[in-house]
Protein backbone atom coordinates (compact mmCIF):
# COMPACT_ATOMS: atom_id res chain seq x y z
CA UNK A 1 0.00 0.00 0.00
CA UNK A 2 2.95 2.28 0.73
CA UNK A 3 4.08 1.91 -2.84
CA UNK A 4 0.64 2.80 -4.07
CA UNK A 5 0.67 5.99 -2.04
CA UNK A 6 4.02 6.96 -3.58
CA UNK A 7 2.54 6.62 -7.08
CA UNK A 8 1.02 9.55 -8.87
CA UNK A 9 -2.73 9.84 -8.51
CA UNK A 10 -3.47 8.53 -12.01
CA UNK A 11 -1.15 5.57 -11.57
CA UNK A 12 -2.74 4.89 -8.21
CA UNK A 13 -6.14 4.82 -9.91
CA UNK A 14 -4.99 2.34 -12.57
CA UNK A 15 -3.29 0.17 -9.98
CA UNK A 16 -6.45 0.04 -7.88
CA UNK A 17 -8.54 -0.64 -10.97
CA UNK A 18 -6.22 -3.47 -11.95
CA UNK A 19 -6.56 -5.01 -8.50
CA UNK A 20 -10.34 -4.80 -8.81
CA UNK A 21 -10.23 -6.43 -12.26
CA UNK A 22 -8.02 -9.26 -10.97
CA UNK A 23 -10.40 -9.77 -8.09
CA UNK A 24 -13.36 -9.80 -10.48
CA UNK A 25 -11.58 -12.29 -12.74
CA UNK A 26 -10.84 -14.54 -9.78
CA UNK A 27 -14.45 -14.39 -8.72
CA UNK A 28 -15.56 -15.04 -12.29
CA UNK A 29 -13.35 -18.14 -12.41
CA UNK A 30 -14.77 -19.32 -9.11
CA UNK A 31 -18.31 -18.64 -10.31
CA UNK A 32 -17.60 -20.40 -13.62
CA UNK A 33 -16.15 -23.36 -11.77
CA UNK A 34 -19.14 -23.44 -9.45
CA UNK A 35 -21.46 -23.13 -12.45
CA UNK A 36 -19.76 -26.07 -14.16
CA UNK A 37 -20.05 -28.01 -10.92
CA UNK A 38 -23.71 -27.07 -10.60
CA UNK A 39 -24.41 -28.10 -14.20
CA UNK A 40 -22.62 -31.38 -13.61
CA UNK A 41 -24.63 -31.89 -10.43
CA UNK A 42 -27.81 -30.94 -12.29
CA UNK A 43 -27.05 -33.56 -14.95
CA UNK A 44 -26.36 -36.16 -12.28
CA UNK A 45 -29.60 -35.31 -10.51
CA UNK A 46 -31.49 -35.44 -13.80
CA UNK A 47 -30.01 -38.84 -14.61
CA UNK A 48 -30.80 -40.02 -11.08
CA UNK A 49 -34.36 -38.72 -11.44
CA UNK A 50 -34.78 -40.42 -14.80
CA UNK A 51 -33.38 -43.63 -13.33
CA UNK A 52 -35.85 -43.45 -10.42
CA UNK A 53 -38.72 -42.83 -12.84
CA UNK A 54 -37.60 -45.86 -14.83
CA UNK A 55 -37.39 -47.94 -11.66
CA UNK A 56 -40.89 -46.91 -10.61
CA UNK A 57 -42.16 -47.93 -14.05
CA UNK A 58 -40.31 -51.23 -13.75
CA UNK A 59 -41.86 -51.93 -10.36
CA UNK A 60 -45.31 -51.01 -11.64
CA UNK A 61 -44.76 -53.34 -14.61
CA UNK A 62 -43.65 -56.15 -12.30
CA UNK A 63 -46.63 -55.70 -9.96
CA UNK A 64 -49.14 -55.55 -12.82
CA UNK A 65 -47.56 -58.51 -14.58
CA UNK A 66 -47.47 -60.69 -11.49
CA UNK A 67 -51.17 -60.14 -10.88
CA UNK A 68 -51.72 -61.69 -14.32
CA UNK A 69 -49.15 -64.47 -13.97
CA UNK A 70 -50.53 -65.62 -10.62
CA UNK A 71 -53.78 -66.47 -12.43
CA UNK A 72 -52.10 -68.84 -14.90
CA UNK A 73 -52.47 -72.56 -14.25
CA UNK A 74 -50.01 -73.76 -16.89
CA UNK A 75 -46.28 -73.84 -16.14
CA UNK A 76 -45.52 -73.19 -19.80
CA UNK A 77 -47.78 -70.13 -19.85
CA UNK A 78 -46.03 -68.80 -16.76
CA UNK A 79 -42.57 -69.38 -18.23
CA UNK A 80 -43.35 -67.72 -21.56
CA UNK A 81 -45.00 -64.72 -19.89
CA UNK A 82 -42.09 -64.25 -17.48
CA UNK A 83 -39.43 -64.04 -20.20
CA UNK A 84 -41.59 -61.64 -22.25
CA UNK A 85 -42.06 -59.34 -19.25
CA UNK A 86 -38.37 -59.33 -18.35
CA UNK A 87 -37.39 -58.71 -21.95
CA UNK A 88 -39.74 -55.74 -22.00
CA UNK A 89 -37.99 -54.39 -18.89
CA UNK A 90 -34.54 -55.18 -20.28
CA UNK A 91 -34.75 -55.12 -24.10
CA UNK A 92 -30.94 -55.13 -24.36
CA UNK A 93 -30.73 -58.51 -22.62
CA UNK A 94 -31.42 -62.14 -23.44
CA UNK A 95 -33.73 -63.85 -20.97
CA UNK A 96 -33.68 -67.57 -20.17
CA UNK A 97 -36.11 -69.57 -18.04
CA UNK A 98 -34.28 -72.76 -17.08
CA UNK A 99 -35.81 -75.80 -15.36
CA UNK A 100 -33.68 -78.13 -13.27
CA UNK A 101 -33.33 -81.66 -14.54
CA UNK A 102 -31.77 -84.89 -13.34
CA UNK A 103 -30.09 -85.21 -16.73
CA UNK A 104 -26.32 -84.74 -16.37
CA UNK A 105 -26.21 -82.68 -19.57
CA UNK A 106 -27.71 -79.71 -17.77
CA UNK A 107 -30.92 -77.75 -17.33
CA UNK A 108 -33.83 -77.54 -19.72
CA UNK A 109 -34.61 -74.27 -21.51
CA UNK A 110 -38.30 -73.82 -20.75
CA UNK A 111 -38.66 -70.42 -22.46
CA UNK A 112 -36.52 -67.55 -23.69
CA UNK A 113 -36.73 -64.06 -25.16
CA UNK A 114 -34.25 -61.75 -26.82
CA UNK A 115 -31.23 -62.46 -28.99
CA UNK A 116 -29.90 -65.73 -27.64
CA UNK A 117 -26.56 -67.11 -28.91
CA UNK A 118 -26.57 -70.78 -29.90
CA UNK A 119 -24.33 -71.58 -26.95
CA UNK A 120 -27.02 -70.34 -24.55
CA UNK A 121 -29.96 -72.39 -25.83
CA UNK A 122 -29.37 -74.69 -22.88
CA UNK A 123 -27.42 -74.48 -19.64
CA UNK A 124 -24.96 -77.34 -19.81
CA UNK A 125 -24.13 -77.28 -16.14
CA UNK A 126 -25.46 -79.96 -13.83
CA UNK A 127 -27.91 -78.34 -11.37
CA UNK A 128 -25.97 -79.94 -8.51
CA UNK A 129 -22.86 -78.05 -9.66
CA UNK A 130 -24.61 -74.72 -10.27
CA UNK A 131 -23.57 -72.14 -7.61
CA UNK A 132 -26.94 -70.39 -7.92
CA UNK A 133 -28.80 -73.62 -7.12
CA UNK A 134 -26.36 -74.72 -4.42
CA UNK A 135 -26.34 -71.39 -2.58
CA UNK A 136 -29.94 -70.49 -3.27
CA UNK A 137 -28.72 -66.97 -4.04
CA UNK A 138 -28.30 -64.84 -7.14
CA UNK A 139 -25.09 -64.57 -9.13
CA UNK A 140 -24.69 -60.91 -10.01
CA UNK A 141 -21.97 -59.61 -12.36
CA UNK A 142 -22.50 -56.01 -13.49
CA UNK A 143 -19.17 -55.65 -15.26
CA UNK A 144 -17.38 -57.16 -18.21
CA UNK A 145 -15.22 -59.15 -15.83
CA UNK A 146 -14.82 -62.71 -17.01
CA UNK A 147 -13.37 -63.71 -13.64
CA UNK A 148 -16.80 -63.07 -12.10
CA UNK A 149 -18.75 -64.74 -14.88
CA UNK A 150 -20.44 -68.08 -14.51
CA UNK A 151 -17.95 -70.62 -15.94
CA UNK A 152 -20.47 -71.57 -18.63
CA UNK A 153 -20.86 -67.93 -19.69
CA UNK A 154 -17.26 -66.74 -19.47
CA UNK A 155 -16.35 -68.37 -22.78
CA UNK A 156 -19.18 -66.65 -24.69
CA UNK A 157 -17.90 -63.55 -26.54
CA UNK A 158 -19.57 -60.13 -26.32
CA UNK A 159 -21.31 -60.69 -23.02
CA UNK A 160 -21.16 -57.67 -20.73
CA UNK A 161 -22.72 -59.08 -17.61
CA UNK A 162 -25.42 -61.35 -16.23
CA UNK A 163 -27.83 -61.92 -13.38
CA UNK A 164 -28.85 -65.48 -12.54
CA UNK A 165 -31.37 -65.93 -9.75
CA UNK A 166 -32.84 -69.19 -8.39
CA UNK A 167 -36.52 -70.04 -8.69
CA UNK A 168 -37.82 -71.59 -5.49
CA UNK A 169 -41.03 -73.46 -4.73
CA UNK A 170 -41.55 -74.41 -1.09
CA UNK A 171 -37.87 -73.74 -0.46
CA UNK A 172 -36.69 -76.10 -3.22
CA UNK A 173 -34.99 -74.75 -6.37
CA UNK A 174 -36.81 -75.83 -9.51
CA UNK A 175 -35.12 -73.51 -11.98
CA UNK A 176 -33.20 -70.33 -12.76
CA UNK A 177 -34.04 -66.97 -14.27
CA UNK A 178 -31.04 -65.87 -16.30
CA UNK A 179 -30.73 -62.30 -17.61
CA UNK A 180 -27.70 -61.95 -19.90
CA UNK A 181 -26.60 -58.55 -21.19
CA UNK A 182 -24.97 -58.65 -24.61
CA UNK A 183 -24.77 -54.86 -25.00
CA UNK A 184 -23.50 -52.10 -22.73
CA UNK A 185 -26.01 -51.34 -20.01
CA UNK A 186 -25.29 -49.82 -16.62
CA UNK A 187 -27.23 -52.34 -14.56
CA UNK A 188 -26.64 -52.42 -10.85
CA UNK A 189 -27.79 -54.03 -7.62
CA UNK A 190 -31.20 -52.43 -8.00
CA UNK A 191 -31.76 -54.47 -11.17
CA UNK A 192 -30.70 -57.57 -9.28
CA UNK A 193 -33.22 -56.74 -6.54
CA UNK A 194 -36.01 -56.26 -9.12
CA UNK A 195 -35.24 -59.62 -10.73
CA UNK A 196 -34.97 -61.30 -7.32
CA UNK A 197 -38.37 -59.92 -6.32
CA UNK A 198 -39.75 -61.01 -9.66
CA UNK A 199 -38.39 -64.54 -9.19
CA UNK A 200 -40.10 -64.76 -5.79
CA UNK A 201 -43.49 -64.20 -7.42
CA UNK A 202 -42.62 -66.65 -10.18
CA UNK A 203 -41.94 -69.29 -7.52
CA UNK A 204 -45.34 -68.61 -5.97
CA UNK A 205 -47.02 -68.83 -9.39
CA UNK A 206 -45.31 -72.16 -10.12
CA UNK A 207 -46.28 -73.51 -6.70
CA UNK A 208 -49.91 -72.55 -7.33
CA UNK A 209 -49.84 -74.09 -10.82
CA UNK A 210 -48.48 -77.36 -9.47
CA UNK A 211 -51.06 -77.43 -6.68
CA UNK A 212 -53.80 -76.90 -9.28
CA UNK A 213 -52.33 -79.69 -11.39
CA UNK A 214 -52.29 -82.02 -8.38
CA UNK A 215 -55.89 -81.11 -7.58
CA UNK A 216 -56.95 -81.76 -11.17
CA UNK A 217 -55.13 -85.09 -11.19
CA UNK A 218 -56.81 -86.12 -7.97
CA UNK A 219 -60.18 -85.08 -9.37
CA UNK A 220 -59.85 -86.70 -12.81
CA UNK A 221 -57.14 -89.40 -12.55
CA UNK A 222 -57.50 -92.88 -11.08
CA UNK A 223 -54.70 -93.17 -8.52
CA UNK A 224 -54.08 -96.90 -9.02
CA UNK A 225 -53.87 -97.15 -12.80
CA UNK A 226 -53.03 -93.56 -13.72
CA UNK A 227 -55.89 -93.63 -16.23
CA UNK A 228 -58.59 -90.96 -16.42
CA UNK A 229 -61.44 -91.72 -14.04
CA UNK A 230 -65.21 -91.99 -14.50
CA UNK A 231 -65.80 -88.27 -14.03
CA UNK A 232 -63.25 -87.35 -16.68
CA UNK A 233 -64.45 -89.78 -19.33
CA UNK A 234 -68.11 -88.85 -18.89
CA UNK A 235 -67.23 -85.18 -19.41
CA UNK A 236 -65.12 -86.14 -22.44
CA UNK A 237 -68.04 -88.15 -23.82
CA UNK A 238 -70.36 -85.18 -23.47
CA UNK A 239 -67.82 -82.91 -25.22
CA UNK A 240 -67.52 -85.41 -28.07
CA UNK A 241 -71.31 -85.52 -28.44
CA UNK A 242 -71.45 -81.71 -28.55
CA UNK A 243 -68.66 -81.62 -31.14
CA UNK A 244 -70.37 -84.24 -33.32
CA UNK A 245 -73.72 -82.43 -33.06
CA UNK A 246 -72.12 -79.21 -34.26
CA UNK A 247 -69.72 -80.43 -36.91
CA UNK A 248 -71.08 -83.86 -37.78
CA UNK A 249 -69.17 -87.12 -37.86
CA UNK A 250 -69.14 -90.31 -35.84
CA UNK A 251 -67.36 -91.80 -32.84
CA UNK A 252 -67.45 -95.06 -30.91
CA UNK A 253 -67.60 -96.06 -27.26
CA UNK A 254 -66.55 -99.37 -25.67
CA UNK A 255 -67.36 -100.67 -22.21
CA UNK A 256 -64.91 -103.37 -21.05
CA UNK A 257 -65.19 -105.65 -18.03
CA UNK A 258 -62.47 -108.05 -16.89
CA UNK A 259 -63.73 -111.64 -16.84
CA UNK A 260 -63.78 -113.53 -13.53
CA UNK A 261 -62.05 -110.70 -11.73
CA UNK A 262 -63.72 -111.54 -8.42
CA UNK A 263 -62.11 -114.97 -8.60
CA UNK A 264 -58.67 -113.34 -8.99
CA UNK A 265 -59.23 -111.32 -5.81
CA UNK A 266 -60.61 -114.32 -3.94
CA UNK A 267 -57.82 -116.71 -4.96
CA UNK A 268 -54.78 -114.39 -4.96
CA UNK A 269 -55.81 -111.37 -2.93
CA UNK A 270 -56.60 -107.78 -3.79
CA UNK A 271 -52.94 -106.91 -4.34
CA UNK A 272 -52.88 -109.32 -7.28
CA UNK A 273 -56.14 -107.82 -8.52
CA UNK A 274 -54.52 -104.37 -8.44
CA UNK A 275 -51.58 -105.71 -10.46
CA UNK A 276 -54.00 -106.98 -13.10
CA UNK A 277 -55.66 -103.57 -13.34
CA UNK A 278 -52.26 -101.84 -13.66
CA UNK A 279 -51.24 -104.31 -16.40
CA UNK A 280 -54.46 -103.59 -18.28
CA UNK A 281 -53.79 -99.85 -18.12
CA UNK A 282 -50.15 -100.20 -19.21
CA UNK A 283 -51.01 -102.28 -22.29
CA UNK A 284 -53.94 -99.99 -23.17
CA UNK A 285 -51.62 -96.97 -23.14
CA UNK A 286 -49.27 -98.79 -25.50
CA UNK A 287 -51.95 -100.01 -27.92
CA UNK A 288 -54.43 -97.20 -28.39
CA UNK A 289 -53.92 -93.82 -30.06
CA UNK A 290 -53.21 -90.67 -28.08
CA UNK A 291 -56.52 -89.28 -29.30
CA UNK A 292 -58.38 -92.25 -27.79
CA UNK A 293 -59.42 -92.13 -24.14
CA UNK A 294 -59.11 -95.19 -21.94
CA UNK A 295 -60.62 -94.59 -18.50
CA UNK A 296 -61.27 -96.63 -15.41
CA UNK A 297 -65.03 -96.57 -15.15
CA UNK A 298 -65.29 -98.32 -11.82
CA UNK A 299 -63.95 -101.51 -10.23
CA UNK A 300 -62.83 -103.78 -13.07
CA UNK A 301 -64.78 -101.83 -15.71
CA UNK A 302 -63.18 -99.51 -18.27
CA UNK A 303 -64.79 -97.08 -20.68
CA UNK A 304 -63.05 -96.31 -24.00
CA UNK A 305 -63.82 -93.37 -26.27
CA UNK A 306 -62.71 -93.47 -29.93
CA UNK A 307 -63.17 -90.03 -31.57
CA UNK A 308 -64.06 -89.99 -35.29
CA UNK A 309 -63.86 -93.79 -35.46
CA UNK A 310 -66.39 -96.21 -36.89
CA UNK A 311 -67.79 -99.14 -34.96
CA UNK A 312 -66.02 -101.66 -37.20
CA UNK A 313 -62.61 -100.01 -36.70
CA UNK A 314 -63.15 -99.75 -32.95
CA UNK A 315 -64.10 -103.46 -32.74
CA UNK A 316 -60.88 -104.37 -34.57
CA UNK A 317 -58.83 -102.23 -32.19
CA UNK A 318 -60.45 -103.76 -29.09
CA UNK A 319 -60.00 -107.29 -30.48
CA UNK A 320 -56.27 -106.65 -30.99
CA UNK A 321 -55.99 -105.24 -27.51
CA UNK A 322 -57.84 -108.23 -26.04
CA UNK A 323 -55.38 -110.65 -27.65
CA UNK A 324 -52.36 -108.68 -26.39
CA UNK A 325 -53.77 -108.45 -22.88
CA UNK A 326 -54.43 -112.18 -22.75
CA UNK A 327 -50.94 -112.91 -24.04
CA UNK A 328 -49.40 -110.64 -21.39
CA UNK A 329 -51.20 -112.55 -18.64
CA UNK A 330 -49.89 -115.86 -20.00
CA UNK A 331 -46.21 -114.95 -19.99
CA UNK A 332 -46.02 -112.16 -17.43
CA UNK A 333 -45.19 -112.18 -13.75
CA UNK A 334 -48.79 -112.37 -12.58
CA UNK A 335 -49.92 -115.18 -10.33
CA UNK A 336 -53.26 -115.14 -12.14
CA UNK A 337 -52.86 -116.23 -15.76
CA UNK A 338 -54.83 -116.54 -18.98
CA UNK A 339 -57.05 -113.56 -18.16
CA UNK A 340 -59.63 -112.23 -20.59
CA UNK A 341 -62.19 -109.48 -20.83
CA UNK A 342 -65.56 -108.86 -22.46
CA UNK A 343 -66.60 -105.70 -24.28
CA UNK A 344 -69.72 -104.01 -25.60
CA UNK A 345 -69.41 -101.28 -28.24
CA UNK A 346 -71.68 -98.62 -29.75
CA UNK A 347 -71.41 -95.97 -32.47
CA UNK A 348 -72.74 -92.41 -32.46
CA UNK A 349 -75.26 -91.50 -33.81
CA UNK A 350 -76.44 -94.88 -35.12
CA UNK A 351 -76.87 -96.41 -31.65
CA UNK A 352 -77.79 -93.28 -29.73
CA UNK A 353 -77.53 -89.50 -29.68
CA UNK A 354 -76.95 -88.84 -26.01
CA UNK A 355 -74.67 -90.21 -23.31
CA UNK A 356 -77.40 -92.08 -21.44
CA UNK A 357 -78.61 -94.07 -24.45
CA UNK A 358 -75.08 -94.85 -25.66
CA UNK A 359 -73.97 -96.11 -22.25
CA UNK A 360 -77.16 -98.11 -21.79
CA UNK A 361 -76.66 -99.94 -25.10
CA UNK A 362 -72.97 -100.42 -24.30
CA UNK A 363 -73.93 -102.10 -21.04
CA UNK A 364 -76.49 -104.35 -22.77
CA UNK A 365 -73.94 -105.50 -25.35
CA UNK A 366 -71.37 -106.11 -22.62
CA UNK A 367 -73.93 -108.26 -20.79
CA UNK A 368 -74.53 -110.14 -24.07
CA UNK A 369 -70.77 -110.80 -24.38
CA UNK A 370 -70.70 -112.16 -20.82
CA UNK A 371 -73.77 -114.30 -21.40
CA UNK A 372 -72.29 -115.80 -24.57
CA UNK A 373 -69.28 -117.20 -22.73
CA UNK A 374 -67.11 -114.17 -21.97
CA UNK A 375 -63.90 -113.25 -23.86
CA UNK A 376 -66.12 -111.66 -26.50
CA UNK A 377 -66.42 -108.26 -28.22
CA UNK A 378 -70.02 -107.41 -29.14
CA UNK A 379 -71.06 -104.50 -31.33
CA UNK A 380 -74.63 -105.46 -32.26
Amino acid sequence: MAQTKDLPPLDQFYSSLNEVLVCIQDQEKRFSSQLVELKKREEELLLAYQREVQRVKQLQEVITSMEIILNFSSEQEISESVVKILHKLYPQAAIRFLITSTHPAGMKLQAHAGQLPDQLEACKINPLDCPVIKRGKSWFNPFENKDLFCPKLASIPKLYGHICTPLLANGVAFGILSVIFHSLYAFDHYDAEVINAFSTYVGIAFTNARLVKIAINEAFIDQLTGLPNRRYVLEALQREISRAERYGGIFSVALIDLDNFKAVNDLYGHTEGDRVLVLFARIANQVFRKTDIVARYGGEEFLLLFPQTSLASSIDAVERFKALFNQATLFGALKAGNLTFSAGLVEYPADGKNAESLLEICDKRLYKAKKNGRDKVVGK
